[in-house]
């Protein structure tokens, strides 16, 4: 069966029993992982799981190159305090 892709997700999980996205709820983040959301020729959208990542740094990146090169739209659930944290971080990294 034919699948359009349509969005890339990255989410920040919490693996404390059932996994669960993290989305300013309270709960720690213990990892990332990238999905990549595609229509079934049935009209279903379902995610596929692409990767896991301990940090946001490497999930963000392969989120966003497969969001270029797919020329989808990047859909990020991971809390604002974390996002502030990679954008200081990517900062400091490209002055150096």
């Amino acid at each position: 069966m034919p699948k359009h892709p349509i969005a890339v997700e990255l989410e920040a999980i919490n693996r404390e029993g059932e996994t669960q996205v993290v989305r300013g709820s309270g709960l720690t983040v213990q990892g990332y992982s990238v999905y990549l959301r595609a229509v079934e020729a049935s009209g279903l959208a379902l995610a596929t799981w692409v990767a896991d990542y301990a940090t946001i740094g490497p999930a963000y990146e392969l989120a966003e190159r497969l969001s270029l090169a797919l020329a989808i739209p990047l859909t990020v659930l991971v809390p604002e305090p974390l996002m502030t944290e990679l954008t200081t971080v990517g900062a400091i990294c490209n002055t150096n």
